[in-house]
């Protein structure tokens, strides 16, 4: 399975749990657990933003649509 695909799923799941939106420093704090690493949660977000899968309004992420797995 490709990493970035796998990890886009995680950070989907991730948001999902926080009820549907999470603000960035929530997104931080909680990528290692999900499996994220740090350094790849800024351009996975970016990814999901172009695909049009979140948006982010003011720091909060919000899922645009649900994402079947």
């Amino acid at each position: 399975m490709d990493r970035e695909a796998s990890e886009l799923r995680a950070l989907l799941r991730m948001i999902r749990d926080f009820g549907g939106s999470a603000s960035w420093p929530v997104l931080v704090n909680n990528c290692s657990k999900y499996g994220i690493p740090l350094l790849d949660l800024k351009p996975l977000l970016e990814i999901a933003k172009q695909r049009g899968l979140i948006k982010e309004e003011a720091g909060v992420y919000t899922l645009v649509r649900a994402v079947r797995h």
